[in-house]
């Protein structure tokens, strides 16, 4: 941060994460518990110990929210409750508190169902908006997936992104960079222009693959429990748990999840049927 320390006057860094209440597709989401912590708790303990911001706060609509991100060490915005419905954009949200936070000089626009941040994250991240002197900042993934379209009407298809006839190899071939939705920058005089999170001169902060996944259903929270547990951030006054039955496969009466059993049970089925099989033809060649 050579830039920033340089400064005579440091950029006021303040963080922002909206957590609404009325989660459709997963009730109470925000302070589900991930892991044994509350999924808004990943975020916020990754954003404070970044030490890059002046203030983190949980933007809310919900009381119950709000008493779990005071506990996290985060600062509660009230949030009006029409930005809190079904229908209403994040930039809604985003202008609300702006309008009752506008001392700031930088905002970062975090999103509670991205968990697997981590400090380092944010670090790189505001490093990088500074060195290029930028508008805004997105974040994004490097994956190697071939995107085609189709003709809802005839059925046709085509490739987006790649010649089928000369189809790349994966070491070949640099991927596409996809937005992931972790985190955004933008300078107030940005939000003040346009409005929008992103805008001006944009930079890209290209993070780790596993941060794709973002938290929209039941499935998705299983497979980032168990990425989590990997390459989430865990404070240094939270030991890393174990997995919980809850998480990962139930496991039997033999200590072996079902499907070990299932497969273990086609396994020896097929077997006895081969036997069988060869004990038959040795009999009929015998008899």
């Amino acid at each position: 941060f050579a830039k920033l320390l340089s400064m005579t006057v440091p950029p006021r860094v303040i963080a922002l994460i909206p957590a609404r209440g009325g989660s459709v597709s997963i009730p109470k989401k925000n302070i589900k518990k991930l892991i044994g912590r509350p999924l808004i708790d990943w975020v916020i303990r990754s954003a404070l110990d970044s030490g890059v911001f002046t203030e983190v706060y949980i933007s809310t609509d919900d009381h119950d929210i709000a008493a779990v991100a005071l506990a996290c060490g985060a600062k509660v915005h009230r949030r009006s409750p029409h930005t809190a419905t079904n229908t209403a954009s994040t930039e809604s949200a985003i202008q609300d508190f702006v309008d009752a936070h506008p001392e700031y000089d930088i905002c970062c626009l975090i999103q509670a169902t991205s968990p697997l941040i981590v400090p380092a994250d944010f670090c790189k991240g505001l490093q990088l908006f500074v060195e290029q002197n930028a508008d805004s900042l997105v974040t994004a993934v490097r994956a190697h997936r071939f995107l085609w379209s189709m003709d809802k009407a005839t059925k046709v298809a085509n490739a987006k992104n790649y010649e089928p006839l000369h189809r790349p190899r994966r070491q070949d071939w640099a991927g596409e960079l996809i937005e992931n939705g972790a985190f955004y920058l933008f300078s107030k005089a940005n939000w003040d222009k346009n409005h929008c999170r992103l805008g001006g001169k944009s930079v890209l902060y290209e993070m780790e693959e596993h941060t794709f996944t973002e938290l929209d259903s039941l499935v998705d929270w299983k497979v980032v429990s168990h990425i989590a547990a990997d390459y989430g951030y865990f404070p240094p006054s939270l030991a890393k748990p174990q997995l919980s039955q809850e998480v990962g496969s139930p496991a039997t009466s033999l200590g072996m999840p079902p499907w070990c059993l299932f497969a273990a049970g086609v396994a020896a089925g097929t077997l006895c049927a081969s036997l069988g099989r060869k004990l038959a033809l040795a009999q009929a060649s015998t008899s």
